[in-house]
């Protein structure tokens, strides 16, 4: 992370005021739940809203309401109290509460997960009704992002995608009519409260809880790549978020509301603050897309937890706090979360809800996915300062941007080496497409502004551009041939080696 000297030396005063901070923070991530990493929440939450006709500006609105469900529950970490100023605290420890409460975690029957299924739906319905009527349009913004957090989160939590011994018989028997990746909503109420579906097991052996980013098998997170069935709970969750968001539809009930919705503009509400530091908190502290999070007070320095920088992390929160007080300037967004967690986020169970579902069309999907799986420096200089490489990813996936997790202070890296897995990107896309674009960019970390690292084989390009066949399973382009390759720039800046893949993956949901 170069700089210029003067800022290094006012960064080296800063890091020993945030040292302890960002060791708290570590601490708090540790003890958080947390669900889906940032980013498949974010990808997964545009993806689905960009093809139900929703504008930029919604799209980003509803992912940083989405993240709001996580920064709560992170904030109100009791470790984290002693930074935090404590009459600010006070002032909203029901919110805190309440935003703990939320994720689908520590449901330990089926008739628990009924239940906190059929208090979402009420809930979220009347809610979003009330809202409608009142033409509150960044209340409906909101409320759409942080119910598809929930919705999110159960796949990423719960026993559902694992099949075998331990979860459902998704796409098999007499579940086969559903398809091979059915949300909870698209099964049969007698059916899926016939099996044994469970966000913690505290009875029995083993245990099973959430787990860190990287417990053994046993534990229940698909939160990254590097967890068991991560791919198929990002799967049902697109689903799921496709089913949730047709349903929300019904739920605003009137059609004029639901198009003011789609084309929410900068405008109404501007989100780029809430949706910048949405993605430095997660970015930082390992959670936006596995390879590191913190997970015990040292472990937030520890060349191990890659993705984290714990310095970068502190002054985020801060910043986006404006200092240790809670209710400093909590900006439009941040004030409609907490007024939603204090009423639609106590989710009283009153019944069971059997709302008609929306069309599930197309039943069935592809999705293309990207990894990178080894990073090897070949001339690239971190700057004055010294100290190894902070790379990072950022990629197109037919029009859809990504952004991959950070790795910090590693030269060369593996990610195929346990407990690490491949910077990931998923991307739906139609049965109708032959050919899918990609755009590749290797970025380095600095404190100011970043440097792109040459990745292109071809003198006088730094970035990959790429048409992928899902027919064929082939590239053409910057790389030509077979979907996993090896690549490295041939510029005579900062250069890069990669080990790549593109495959293709599928699911159906039937109903």
């Amino acid at each position: 992370m170069n700089a210029s000297i003067g800022t290094i030396l006012t960064l080296r005063f800063a890091r020993i005021l945030a040292a302890a901070l960002a060791s708290l923070a570590g601490i708090a991530l540790a003890g958080s739940a947390l669900a889906f990493d940032t980013g498949p929440h974010f990808d997964i939450t545009e993806d689905v809203l960009k093809s139900e006709g929703f504008s930029p500006a919604a799209i980003a609105t509803a992912q940083s309401a989405n993240f709001l469900v996580d920064f709560y529950e992170f904030i109100g970490n009791p470790k984290l109290a002693s930074i935090l100023d404590p009459a600010c605290r006070k002032a909203v420890e029901r919110v805190l509460v309440n935003g703990d409460a939320q994720h689908f975690d520590d449901l330990d029957s089926t008739r628990d997960v009924a239940q906190k299924w059929d208090a979402m739906l009420a809930n979220t319905q009347s809610t979003a009704a009330a809202k409608a009527k009142a033409g509150d349009l960044l209340g409906l913004m909101a409320l759409l992002g942080m119910s598809l957090h929930n919705v999110q989160d159960f796949y990423a939590h719960s026993n559902w995608v694992e099949g075998g011994t331990t979860g459902p018989p998704l796409g098999k028997g007499a579940w086969a009519k559903y398809g091979d990746h059915p949300t909870w909503l698209s099964v049969d109420r007698a059916d899926r409260e016939a099996v044994d579906v469970y966000t913690r097991r505290e009875r029995g052996v083993p245990k099973r809880t959430h787990g860190d980013w990287d417990s053994n098998a046993d534990a229940l997170n698909k939160d990254w790549q590097g967890r068991p069935h991560h791919s198929d709970a990002y799967i049902c969750a697109y689903f799921a978020s496709r089913q949730w968001v047709r349903l929300f539809r019904d739920f605003v009930g009137d059609p004029a509301v639901w198009s003011r919705m789609q084309a929410f503009s900068k405008s109404t509400f501007d989100p780029s603050r809430d949706w910048d530091y949405a993605r430095k908190i997660s970015f930082y502290g390992g959670h936006w897309n596995g390879n590191g999070g913190p997970t015990t007070l040292g472990s937030a320095f520890s060349a191990r937890t890659a993705a984290t920088s714990p310095d970068l992390l502190a002054n985020a929160v801060l910043n986006y706090m404006y200092g240790r007080c809670l209710t400093t300037k909590p900006g439009a967004l941040r004030t409609e979360a907490e007024k939603l967690l204090l009423s639609w986020g106590a989710m009283p169970y009153k019944g069971p809800v059997n709302p008609t579902l929306p069309s599930p069309a197309p039943e069935t999907m592809q999705f293309v996915r990207l990894q990178v799986h080894r990073i090897d420096n070949i001339n690239g200089d971190d700057g004055f300062g010294g100290g190894e490489m902070d790379w990072y990813s950022r990629a197109a996936i037919d029009g859809q941007r990504y952004w991959s997790g950070l790795i910090d202070e590693h030269d060369n890296f593996d990610f195929d080496k346990s407990p690490y897995a491949p910077w990931t990107m998923t991307k739906a896309v139609t049965s109708s497409a032959s050919e899918v674009p990609i755009l590749f960019q290797l970025m380095e970390l600095d404190y100011s502004d970043d440097d792109q690292v040459d990745v292109n084989p071809r003198s006088g390009a730094q970035s990959l551009v790429l048409r992928y066949s899902l027919a064929g399973g082939t590239l053409r382009g910057d790389v030509t041939g077979p979907s996993t390759f090896t690549v490295e720039g041939k510029g005579d800046c900062d250069c890069a080696r990669l080990k790549m893949s593109v495959d293709r993956l599928s699911g159906s949901c039937l109903k």
